[in-house]
């Protein structure tokens, strides 16, 4: 008699063991017990992280603060696995490869005139449109269509050029705090994540016609929810990056999960517990193999780990929080919260990733 499907192990599970594999893997744990098992079993045929090694951009949207990192994950040798894994519980290896906050209002259009060192030719042209219109008398509006599609094309270009295999983006939300307007600030930056979205879909069909022949693939764009990302990190009991144990989570008693299910749905993931868990991470590269980071990076991870770099924050005239009162932050190119954003939606992306490699082997193993 052959195996059951991995369907037919799944619908055996319970709604609660369903919902848990699903935390663990990022995906919606709300729904019907169908619903869940469908989304469970199509996550486990995507294929598995590339190999043997695999490059995140991560992104942190924002107009005046955006951020982004270039995580690159590597294979433990054969030779070094059984030790790693007896130190880590993963086969994995994380590398920070770059770490950057970008002001794109005037990174891309530069002040009177003046581009960046070796801009790209969508820069070149946005700050040629831009002498053309101040000569003429007219006021620049940075966040018109016409200026942030423009900026939008130059980021996924940029982009691009780090050749990775996903590009996450945080997802953006239409109102803060609940409030029942929307700020105009909130309009801005949602209306570049649109353009990101589309510029980078342009571009994927257009890359498809003419590179996919000699072997290359488009990163695969996928979007973030800030809320899932936190509420990953609430439910573990420490801040170590390392997968989950399927079978045990399967065999928790059922009221603690709940329990602790329930008690999520009261807290919140602050821009505070994103900034202590990447410090906690960026320490441990310091002294450990279980996060490396680029040499380049250096003075700026030091800079962030640092006491000296804790400033105290305020809203500036867009809305937006800004740092304030820093001692020493001259190797951090700006606001704290957002370099920690995009760091760790990328090591949360790269746990759920084997997190669903080590729920489609259980299931396998059960089916």
């Amino acid at each position: 008699m052959g195996k059951a499907s991995p369907l037919g192990y799944l619908s055996t599970l319970e709604a609660w063991q369903l919902k848990q594999l699903a935390f663990l893997t990022g995906l919606n744990s709300t729904g019907t017990k169908a619903q869940l098992c469908r989304a469970l079993t199509d996550s486990m045929v995507r294929p598995p992280l590339a190999s043997p090694r695999c490059r995140i951009l991560s992104v942190d949207m924002g107009v005046k603060n955006l951020a982004f990192c270039l995580l690159d994950l590597h294979e433990v040798p054969p030779d070094l696995e059984e030790t790693y894994a007896q130190k880590t519980d993963s086969q994995l290896s994380l590398h920070l490869s770059d770490w950057k906050r970008l002001d794109v209002s005037e990174r891309l259009v530069a002040k009177h005139g003046s581009v960046p060192a070796n801009p790209s030719p969508v820069i070149e042209d946005l700050a040629s449109e831009t002498k053309d219109v101040s000569s003429s008398g007219d006021q620049i509006n940075l966040y018109a269509p016409s200026s942030l599609s423009k900026i939008a094309f130059g980021l996924a270009s940029e982009f691009l050029q780090y050749k990775p295999d996903y590009i996450l983006i945080e997802r953006q939300r239409f109102r803060s705090g609940g409030a029942p307007a929307i700020q105009e600030w909130t309009v801005r930056v949602n209306m570049l994540e649109s353009m990101l979205w589309a510029s980078l879909e342009t571009m994927r069909h257009g890359y498809s016609q003419g590179v996919i022949a000699q072997g290359q693939k488009f990163p695969d764009l996928l979007e973030m929810s800030p809320r899932r990302v936190g509420m990953f990190w609430l439910a573990r009991e420490d801040f170590f990056p390392t997968p989950a144990d399927v079978a045990t989570s399967l065999t928790s008693p059922k009221e603690v999960v709940q329990t602790t299910e329930s008690e999520l749905k009261k807290r919140s993931f602050e821009k505070k517990d994103k900034i202590a868990l990447a410090r906690h991470w960026l320490s441990l590269s310091m002294t450990t193999d279980d996060l490396t980071v680029d040499a380049n990076l250096a003075p700026m991870v030091a800079s962030f780990c640092s006491p000296k770099s804790r400033a105290s924050r305020r809203k500036n005239k867009d809305d937006e929080y800004e740092e304030v009162d820093g001692a020493d932050t001259s190797a951090l190119s700006g606001k704290l919260d957002d370099l920690a954003d995009c760091l760790v939606q990328a090591v949360t992306f790269a746990l759920w990733e084997q997190n669903r490699t080590r729920v489609r082997d259980h299931v396998a193993s059960q089916a």
